[in-house]
């Protein structure tokens, strides 16, 4: 994930870890590409303030992921207007930068309709 702010980045992949998530990450969209085909995620977050054209990087994740990956768009809540084009057309939903970890990984496990518990990691990857 490329974040605005390095150290949110940092404390949102420590609580999605306690929350049970596999979580990996990487710096652009090449590494990303690449970590995709290798660790097969069900999950993939896109932050809405990376430097692109969001839409195409939602899709090419989506192209790489496979159908069964949800792509979210994560964004603070002021920005609603840029993450709306995304959602529906390009990504699964929109998480909120606010959401507390239990709230957020409740989010994800519910889209993914299930409630494991810790022994079964969801494999999610940061943009």
């Amino acid at each position: 994930m490329v974040a605005d702010d390095p150290s949110r980045l940092d404390r949102l992949s420590r609580g999605l870890r306690r929350e049970g998530f596999d979580i990996a990450r990487c710096g652009g969209p090449i590494g990303l590409t690449r970590l995709i085909r290798s660790f097969h995620p069900d999950i993939v977050l896109v932050d809405i303030r990376i430097p692109c054209d969001n839409s195409r990087i939602v899709e090419l994740i989506r192209s790489v992921a496979g159908p069964n990956a949800k792509c979210f768009v994560l964004s603070d809540s002021f920005q609603w207007e840029a993450a709306a084009p995304l959602v529906g057309d390009h990504a699964h939903g929109r998480l909120t930068k606010d959401l507390s970890m239990h709230d957020m990984a409740a989010a994800l496990k519910a889209t993914l309709g299930c409630g494991l518990p810790h022994s079964q990691p969801q494999r999610l990857v940061r943009r």
